[in-house]
């Protein structure tokens, strides 16, 4: 009797590891775990999707949640950790509402140190202080560079010094790509930017062929040294004209071949990255300044980390709202904006905006990831922006994220800031003629082999559905994955809780 009931037990515990094994198998390889309160029908359906033949060397994570009730409708590997691209800009937005909040401004300041005279001579230097502001322009400049002027401001006997220690001078997030450096989505971080901190490169051909290319380059062009090796090439001639910025330094080179004839509407214009952009911006006010007739004894620009005792305010600039920034981060997934955001945290929790993982940015936004119930375990944020290879979120994560949102009083701030399907932002080509189409608010996220998808819809019984659907080791083109994530999306926005048949987008 004990050997056979010892074979028994032994046989249970057999069929039970084999149980376990099964399980473990499914989350391995990507298979549905779906909760007991999943919507079978729709789970079938987007499994469909999922299991396309074109996703199998992906890595995919899903997470559906009826904002309501919480019910989970659908799941897959939803508590594994993925890169979130601008998902990340999710978590960076909760970070800030709650920090910040949704009026919070930035300040940039022209300050007077020394004694200023009535006849408008300063004994002493300007200064410009940055608060970490990523939408301040070249117009804004010149409007402060005109209000310095109007406030009776005529020669320095000084020259300009800037200010950005509110930041460090770590100017590009950990692990960014380092051949990513010089465009756009790239640029670096500053508590003192202008116009992105980018500058923009217009090339024409010259008169001859043979004679070089003509670069024209605004807002100013005496910050960077060119290089220029591209020519003009006959008439009819294949345009290879190339134009970069070299790593670390603030110099462009041009090269290849523009042809004589081609049409003005088809000159290329690239915008590049600059490097030291607290330099950059007090090179251009200099030179506002000095438009408005404002004369300078010494013109060489020097860096400092605190303001004299005797500065005093001449020009305050203030920017538009965090509502409004964020509608300028999310909608078109702004980077720079996101970086400065998420130091400008850590500078107001502590004093100053350190980046990295262990940076004081970080740091406070994990505080509030975990006071607002996310899964601590779960997430691992290194930059604003979602441009680094070492952020990692899971699909549980980014719904908790979107839902806490949705329960906070400036939750229309949030949801008006997101790309909506079919009508604007980098969403506005997608899902048009389609339930989601005017439905759906999300955010977007792309880098190298990873999309991503995490928002809201709303479906046929007027119910809110928060969803996450992110695809890492996707050798699949970006356009069959963003397809997916659309039929997933539409197949939500068809969905009722009745037990009619599910309608397929």
């Amino acid at each position: 009797m004990k050997e056979k009931s010892g074979f028994h037990a032994a046989r249970r515990c057999n069929v039970c590891l084999l149980v376990l094994a099964c399980l473990s198998l499914s989350t391995v390889f990507g298979y549905a775990q779906n909760s007991d309160n999943s919507d079978i029908p729709l789970a079938k359906t987007i499994d469909s999707i999922l299991d396309a033949t074109a996703f199998h060397t992906a890595f995919e994570g899903v997470f559906i949640q009826r904002l309501r009730d919480r019910r989970v409708l659908y799941e897959r590997n939803a508590d594994r950790v993925f890169l979130p691209a601008s998902n990340n800009k999710i978590l960076t937005s909760l970070a800030a509402l709650v920090e910040l909040g949704p009026t919070y401004t930035y300040h940039t300041t022209l300050l007077a140190a020394g004694h200023l005279t009535r006849d408008g001579v300063l004994h002493g230097n300007l200064i410009i202080k940055g608060s970490g502001d990523p939408t301040l322009t070249d117009a804004d400049l010149q409007k402060m560079a005109e209000e310095a002027r109007k406030q009776g401001l005529r020669r320095v006997l000084g020259t300009l010094l800037y200010d950005d220690s509110l930041f460090d001078r770590q100017w590009l997030g950990d692990v960014w790509a380092w051949d990513d450096e010089p465009y756009y989505y790239s640029a670096e971080i500053s508590a003192l930017n202008v116009d992105g901190n980018l500058i923009t490169v217009h090339l024409m051909p010259g008169k001859k062929v043979g004679a070089p290319v003509r670069v024209e380059i605004s807002p100013i062009a005496n910050y960077v040294r060119v290089e220029n090796l591209g020519v003009t090439g006959p008439s009819k001639s294949q345009n290879t004209l190339f134009c970069t910025r070299l790593e670390g330094r603030n110099v462009l080179l041009i090269t290849g071949q523009l042809p004589r004839d081609i049409k003005s509407s088809d000159e290329p214009t690239v915008q590049l990255t600059i490097v030291d952009p607290a330099r950059y911006t007090a090179t251009i006010l200099l030179n506002d300044l000095q438009k408005e007739g404002i004369h300078f004894d010494h013109t060489r620009l020097v860096d400092i980390s605190q303001e004299p005792n005797d500065a005093v305010t001449l020009v305050d600039h203030t920017s538009a709202p965090l509502s409004t920034i964020l509608r300028l981060m999310n909608k078109p997934s702004n980077n720079l904006i996101a970086e400065c955001l998420l130091k400008t945290v850590g500078a107001k929790a502590t004093g100053k905006g350190t980046g990295g993982i262990d940076g004081s940015a970080v740091q406070t936004a994990r505080h509030i990831f975990q006071q607002a119930g996310l899964i601590m375990d779960e997430i691992r944020q290194a930059d604003g922006s979602g441009l680094s290879r070492i952020n990692f979120v899971s699909p549980h994560d980014l719904v908790l994220a979107l839902s806490y949102l949705a329960e906070q009083p400036y939750f229309d701030v949030f949801y008006d800031s997101l790309p909506i399907a079919g009508v604007d932002g980098s969403l506005y080509y997608r899902m048009k003629g389609t339930a989601a189409a005017e439905n759906c608010h999300a955010k977007t996220g792309y880098v190298s082999q990873v999309n991503t998808l995490s928002g809201y819809v709303t479906d046929k019984d007027g119910d809110r559905i928060v969803f996450s659907i992110m695809f890492n080791n996707c050798l699949a083109p970006y356009s069959t994955c963003t397809a997916a994530q659309d039929q997933i999306v539409e197949t939500l926005a068809n969905w009722s809780d009745t037990k009619t048949a599910l309608k397929r987008p």
